[in-house]
């Protein structure tokens, strides 16, 4: 299974000075299990292609099957022995460059949805995944433990909600104040050679466009004198999940 969506990305941070913006784009999502059948005149498999996908750029970043890696990590995380499918939802690279703020990795067994890795990276060449395992919540929480952002402290919480199909939708809270709300919504299109052309005409350079509006919102919040917080040493361990599920 394979699927090509366009997207619609939101972020707005609340404090200490708002910020807010929305932008059109896309992704794919597809079992890992299925990773050749994504082969195209358009799209390779770690080769440089219009559009590609390297094992590279997941998982231990080392070209390495992403299933190894995303068993591992249930496992590190208490879901032991998975034996189902899984699905990653990603962006792929435009003319050999990307950069994956997040992508997630849905976990199934026997059709049912049972845990969710949050591969998170930050412009610092650093990753870190938070696996939500308990999918009978409508929301899960797990603390902060990874710096992304300059203009947020390493503290507080992130509220994780998979409810909705093709929709996530992701809560920053600290000093029981919302702080940022950030979303992803998907609208699933055919995975053809055709649409993929259509969305590189209206997205041409999408994946280095997704770093500029990185630094683009952080100049704007510079600007906005939000507080600055230096980047604290990374913690050595790389996955975050809730203890007691």
């Amino acid at each position: 299974m394979k699927s090509l969506f366009k997207a619609s990305i939101y972020h707005k941070r609340f404090f200490p000075k708002a910020n807010e913006f929305r932008y059109s784009g896309f992704y794919i999502k597809f079992s890992i299990d299925r990773l050749q059948t994504l082969k195209s005149l358009l799209f390779s498999i770690n080769n440089f292609n219009l559009f590609s996908f390297y094992e590279k750029d997941h998982g231990y970043r080392d070209g390495s099957p992403l299933d190894t890696w995303a068993r591992d990590t249930l496992g590190k995380a208490g879901v032991t022995n998975f034996d189902g499918r899984i699905f990653l939802q990603t962006f792929p690279r435009v003319l050999g460059y990307v950069f994956n703020p997040v992508s997630f990795w849905y976990c199934y067994k026997q059709e049912k949805l049972i845990a969710v890795i949050c591969e998170v990276n930050n412009t610092f060449g650093e990753s870190h995944s938070y696996v939500i395992k308990n999918q009978n919540k409508k929301h899960v929480t797990l603390p902060k433990e990874f710096h992304v952002s300059p203009f947020y402290d390493m503290k507080g919480d992130y509220e994780f909600d998979f409810q909705k199909n093709n929709f996530v939708k992701i809560n920053y809270y600290f000093d029981k104040k919302l702080q940022l709300v950030t979303s992803i919504n998907g609208e699933n299109i055919a995975w053809n050679d055709f649409n993929l052309i259509k969305i590189f005409a209206r997205h041409p350079f999408y994946t280095i466009f997704v770093t500029l509006v990185i630094h683009y919102q952080a100049i704007k919040l510079f600007v906005k004198k939000n507080k600055y917080f230096p980047k604290p040493k990374k913690l050595t361990n790389n996955i975050t999940y809730e203890k007691n599920v």
